[in-house]
């Protein structure tokens, strides 16, 4: 982000749309300067690589079938030495397509056609869980995977309050329900929270639950399913832990900026209104 002067207003955030269908393009800046980003575009690969090295943006969204350069080979030219957050937006829809896109190190895959307004609410979602990790709120709380939080660490609140943990205690409340993770089911929720947004496979999260007993990678999933009900989340539609075939799984719920009161939080709460005129969906 860019340096900030005494009095002025928070930069926008920056968005770099990479896609070479011109109609389409317009139409992502048109809403995402709309929702109150400056956004830059680029129509090849080659000419997005040329934008990112000039003046990195905060995030991008990429189609993956460009002339010049394809999608593939600039995010893994990015994710050289840089871990900006990468939304792809792109036509190739199907399972094995989308798993070798996150494997690339994109944050977020958005098949088409698409919403325009769900793109805008995914754009969201990354900085709001990519700002609060820069900004080093939750660098102090968790580490590497496994790694544990500092007993002295301030309550931390997900998806506008629906979720609150005391990391002290390992005490939570979620949807007004109060309960206690185990130290197991704490290490996977903040090993999960530290990666928000990127898929973590089973040995990535091993380091996280193994205690004193032996462990295995596919108990992973018993692990998951407990603090899976613990949280009231469902895996056919997850609110805070979504499965990722093939893959393993990766956090959903935003941290959020501020931490509400739980007993006043409403889940649905801040959820943002959506102007009434793009519900066509966005296609090649």
């Amino acid at each position: 982000m860019r340096p900030m002067h005494p009095g002025s207003r928070p930069p926008r955030a920056r968005i770099l749309v990479v896609e070479d269908e011109e109609r389409l393009r317009a139409l992502l800046r048109l809403y995402l300067e709309r929702a109150g980003y400056e956004v830059r575009e680029a129509a090849d690969g080659r000419a997005a690589l040329d934008a990112f090295d000039d003046d990195p943006p905060d995030l991008l969204v990429v189609d993956l079938m460009l002339p010049k350069l394809q999608g593939e080979a600039l995010i893994s030219a990015i994710r050289e030495d840089s871990q900006v957050p990468i939304l792809i937006a792109s036509a190739k829809r199907s399972d094995l397509e989308r798993i070798a896109g996150l494997r690339l190190g994109a944050d977020d895959y958005l098949p088409k056609p698409f919403n325009v307004h769900e793109l805008v609410e995914r754009v969201n979602a990354i900085l709001r869980r990519t700002g609060t990790a820069s900004s080093g709120r939750l660098a102090g709380v968790v580490g590497a995977a496994g790694v544990g939080w500092p007993a002295d660490a301030g309550r931390l609140s997900f998806a506008n309050g629906r979720l609150v943990i005391e990391p002290a205690t390992r005490a939570f409340t979620c949807d007004g329900q109060p309960g206690r993770l185990t130290p197991s089911e704490a290490r996977l929720l903040f090993a999960l929270v530290r990666a928000a947004g990127s898929p973590l496979d089973r040995d990535q999260l091993l380091p996280a639950v193994a205690g004193p007993r032996a462990e295995t990678s596919r108990n992973i999933d018993v692990h998951v399913g407990n603090l899976r009900r613990k949280l009231s989340d469902d895996a056919a539609a997850p609110w805070a832990i979504e499965t990722i075939p093939d893959v393993g799984y990766r956090w959903l719920a935003p941290m959020d900026r501020t931490l509400p009161d739980p007993r006043a939080a409403r889940p649905g709460d801040g959820d943002a209104a959506a102007p009434g005129d793009a519900s066509h969906p966005a296609q090649r």
